[in-house]
């Protein structure tokens, strides 16, 4: 999802890097007489546009990055095809999304002895069941009493995203209420990441959903803002294994705890 500086994009390009959670299908194409990379990649993504995706990033040659060919799509699912000179190959990367659960394509075109090859990859993430992690106000009052916090998985967000989803509404409202019977009550909203990206990336996404939280219950509930505190913990605390898509589910979460 960005410029690849570092080999693998592990250590320190991470951020460059989106992972999704769901099915991914690859295709591999080669097109003879297809004219230049660039035109075929403009065909394409009018196509994809057309068809409701939106551009997440796009690069041309050397501004995808020194180390991009290794770590691209392409290069891994076919390298005989990619491993050609990087001046003349394109990366766009764009996203749908839906009430489903978004779509993702990464397309990838170099030129090839045969014509141009074309990577084709599409990611489409499942979709979150809210109803089964919900809790409500009771619920969230009896957890700050006996351990003196509560994990709230019903407050999603977009990929990357501070924009709270609106299937996310009744937990926010819930939230209210518990504040509203408790008027002494006062809370840290903490967020919590998975361990994809860096630490310091995560901590700053993580303080502003907590922000968002925060802004959401002042906003919509008239919750005084002195009442609530917004924190962002990155992935420090991890209720679970990152080591699988379902622990990092977990993982990601608004917590509340008294202050």
């Amino acid at each position: 999802m960005g410029r690849i500086v570092q080999l693998g994009g592990i250590p320190g390009n991470i951020s460059a890097v989106r992972v999704v959670d769901g099915s991914a299908l690859q295709r591999t194409f080669i097109m003879p007489d297809a004219g230049s990379a660039k035109a075929l990649a403009a065909t394409l993504a009018q196509q994809l546009t057309q068809a409701g995706f939106k551009p997440l990033f796009s690069c041309d040659g050397a501004t995808c990055g020194p180390r991009f060919q290794k770590v691209s799509p392409g290069y891994r699912a076919a390298p005989a095809h990619f491993d050609g000179p990087l001046a003349g190959q394109v990366y766009r990367a764009m996203r749908r999304p839906g009430a489903n659960g978004d779509e993702y394509v990464a397309l990838q075109i170099a030129p090839d002895d045969a014509g141009l090859a074309v990577q084709f990859d599409v990611a489409r993430s499942q979709p979150r069941e809210v109803g089964a992690i919900s809790v409500d106000a009771a619920e969230m009052a009896r957890q700050l009493t006996q351990t003196g916090h509560v994990a709230l998985h019903g407050i999603f967000f977009g990929t990357d995203s501070v924009r709270i989803k609106p299937e996310s509404r009744s937990m926010v409202d819930q939230i209210a209420k518990l504040l509203e019977n408790k008027p002494k009550l006062r809370l840290l909203v903490v967020g919590h990441t998975d361990n994809q990206g860096s630490f310091a990336y995560n901590q700053a996404l993580s303080e502003r959903r907590a922000k968002a939280v925060v802004q959401a219950l002042v906003k919509q509930h008239g919750i005084n803002p002195g009442r609530l505190k917004p924190v962002g913990v990155s992935y420090a605390a991890p209720s679970a294994s990152n080591a699988t898509a379902a622990g990092r589910a977990k993982n990601r979460r608004v917590e509340l705890v008294p202050w």
